[in-house]
């Protein structure tokens, strides 16, 4: 069993001190400042995947006060880098998914973004933690909406199959904000990382980040269309367009049939076999807009494909040269059908007995017999 504090360890760092300017013999003295951060760990139960870590910071012996410092804690997995960031504040909690050793680091921060010293420590969660799964709630950052440097954050997803959650609390660079709904306008562009920490009325906690890139220009969103088929039925997906300074707002489909409709997701009804150009334009919050057009070819039901081999040989040998191939499946894309054909008419050539002048292919999609050349 699990001592219930399982480490207590100090790092020591020495870091330059200012000048001593009351000493008279004219000496570049400095003052040696030693400053340091102790920090726990400890499972909230016995045998529990859920911490609670803890730390203090001291200067020459002091504990200093926290009202100008950010605790950023991390943990980070050998071989995967860091797994998550936890919330930045002294006392964070955090729930272990997986059995295996973990590296926990703290650095302590002033409010100008300077380290002032750092942790780490390895943690190793078993097998026996991880099957006592306690319950707890789930916190789940979503994008209401954002706008070049202004983004709106929510907390809808998360929950508590145990009760209500009465605290939501997020830090955003370095600034503390509650609710379940948050704006929040970022100084400066790059990465940045967006802490959410929720807490229900039995006091149980949850904590995740996100990360986010914010561009202060305006940019042109990338349209990226999905598509599957179910004979004349297609079923369009738009989900994986993106753009970088806003979200996408609206997604226009032609179908190439007449037809039109809206929405990241869309289906169409195609009256005949054939090939038609689809085309997607989808908008940015600012208006900007671009299109992708893709081409598919829609069958009621797969065919037997033909593929007729024709030559430029003399008529002496141009009846025993020319030949028909039948697939011995259905094949339902012009892409298989000359993939196949291209499979068949290299097979022909390879079984000429002398050199022949290259045939041409021809092919039609068509119903045919089972028969193979």
């Amino acid at each position: 069993m699990k001592k219930l504090l399982l480490v207590a360890l100090l790092s020591t760092l020495t870091a330059c001190g200012s000048e001593d300017v009351f000493d008279n013999d004219d000496k570049d003295d400095k003052l040696k400042t030693i400053s340091s951060v102790s920090f726990s760990a400890t499972p909230s139960d016995i045998n529990s995947p859920i911490y609670n870590f803890s730390s203090v910071y001291t200067v020459n012996d002091v504990e200093q006060s926290t009202d100008d410092m950010t605790f950023n804690w991390s943990v980070s997995l050998e071989g995967e880098g860091q797994v998550t960031s936890l919330y930045p504040e002294q006392a964070p909690q955090y729930e272990f998914k997986e059995a295996s050793t973990y590296k926990v680091k703290l650095t302590v921060e002033n409010h100008t973004g300077e380290a002032l010293a750092q942790f780490s420590k390895n943690l190793t969660i078993s097998a026996e933690d991880i099957a006592t799964q306690p319950l707890s709630p789930r916190a789940i950052i979503g994008i209401t909406d954002r706008a070049t440097t202004v983004y709106t954050f929510n907390s809808d997803s998360s929950s508590y199959s145990e009760g209500s959650l009465s605290q939501i609390d997020w830090v955003i660079e370095g600034q503390e904000l509650s609710g379940p709904q948050v704006t929040h306008s970022f100084s400066k562009t790059g990465q940045h990382i967006v802490h959410l920490k929720v807490t229900a009325e039995d006091n149980t906690q949850a904590t995740t980040a996100t990360t986010v890139y914010v561009v202060d220009e305006i940019t042109t969103p990338t349209a990226k269309l999905n598509y599957t088929k179910d004979k004349l039925v297609v079923s369009f997906d738009a989900s994986e367009s993106s753009n970088q300074s806003s979200d996408i707002s609206s997604y226009n489909w032609d179908f190439g049939n007449g037809e039109s409709a809206t929405g990241i997701t869309a289906s169409a009804t195609y009256p005949s076999e054939g090939p038609y150009n689809v085309v997607l334009t989808v908008a940015s919050k600012e208006g900007v807009t671009n299109t992708k057009t893709e081409t598919i070819n829609v069958y009621e039901e797969g065919s037997y494909v033909t593929c007729d081999v024709l030559t430029s040989s003399s008529w002496l040998y141009k009846k025993t040269d020319e030949r028909q191939c039948f697939s011995t499946s259905p094949i339902t894309s012009r892409a298989a059908a000359e993939s196949w054909c291209g499979a068949r008419i290299q097979q022909y050539i390879d079984d000429l007995s002398f050199p022949r002048i290259k045939p041409t292919l021809t092919w039609q999609v068509r119903q045919q017999g089972n028969n193979e050349c």
